[in-house]
């Protein structure tokens, strides 16, 4: 096993805040030591020091590594329908939207803010086919984005993942049985992955996408920032929260200074106050369909 000494990590440490905004402290150099070996071995380097001359580096083979050690040090823990009572609540919040504002022509719309591996988006528009059936997808979208484009790859291919349907279905309506069977499988998950748009995107900037979003996923992905930057980052990402929007973040985080939001649940949120709080912020477009 590589020994990482303090130097080098200080340097792999200010790489990765820089990139992501991971926050880790002295006492992560154990963590990054020992998730970090196997990128050493598959870079064929003897050591750390040689590793973030590597990572430092404006070649691509530097920039690519800088990806792969992101990856490396960011948990990627996520199941299908993680935290259900989040998508009992998002079921809830868009039979609302159908009754209130689905006439006018507008479609909800819903982040998946670090989507990782694809299993959160997927249970959202599951959980959307949930309340309409087939036609979900005329009413809604689904953004989903994440900093780590190899997992990204891994979720955009999700659409051909036919074991993934036993777990999906529990979602679907009694009278849709047709998923069942193999053809049904096949269009069941084109139905809910049609709607779903990968997006890479880094939340320490802008979301370069015009809108609103009626209902926001942010779950675990903020335990990684420092306070300052997580203070930030819930605070953009509130700012694209339409009125009266739905926001889930993860059960060890807590939203700091969550004045104009009520709680609806563990961990879930209603924007009660939105205009007041977007007019802070820039780039904030039309509502609209990413």
């Amino acid at each position: 096993m590589r020994t990482l000494h303090r130097e080098e990590f200080l340097a792999l440490a200010a790489i990765a805040e820089r990139e992501a905004g991971l926050h880790l402290p002295d006492s992560k150099r154990a963590f990054v030591e020992a998730r970090l070996q196997r990128r050493l071995r598959r870079c064929g380097y003897e050591s750390f020091g040689a590793y973030s001359d590597l990572v430092r580096s404006d070649a691509p083979g530097g920039m690519h590594e800088r990806q792969m050690m992101i990856s490396a040090l960011t948990t990627n823990v996520t199941h299908l329908f993680r935290e259900p009572h989040h998508f009992s609540l998002l079921a809830d919040h868009f039979r609302s939207w159908l009754t209130t504002l689905g006439p006018r022509n507008r479609r909800y719309l819903v982040w998946s803010a670090g989507c990782s591996t694809g299993e959160e988006p997927l249970s959202i528009a599951a959980t959307l086919h949930g309340v309409l059936g087939r036609d979900w997808s005329s009413h809604a979208d689904v953004l989903a984005t994440d900093v780590d484009h190899a997992v990204l790859d891994i979720a955009r291919h999700r659409g051909s993942d036919l074991e993934i349907v036993a777990s999906l279905r529990g979602q679907v309506s009694g009278a849709d049985r047709s998923v069942l069977c193999d053809r049904g499988a096949r269009a069941f998950l084109r139905n809910l992955t049609d709607s779903i748009t990968y997006l890479h995107h880094n939340l320490l900037h802008p979301l370069d996408v015009p809108g609103q979003f009626n209902a926001i996923f942010c779950r675990n992905v903020t335990i990684y920032f420092s306070e300052t930057t997580r203070a930030r980052v819930h605070e953009r990402i509130a700012a694209r929260l339409a009125p009266g929007g739905l926001l889930a973040i993860g059960h060890s985080e807590r939203l700091p200074g969550a004045s104009g939001f009520a709680s609806v649940g563990r961990t879930a949120y209603r924007d009660d106050h939105g205009s007041i709080r977007r007019s802070a912020f820039d780039g904030i477009g039309e509502p609209g369909c990413p």
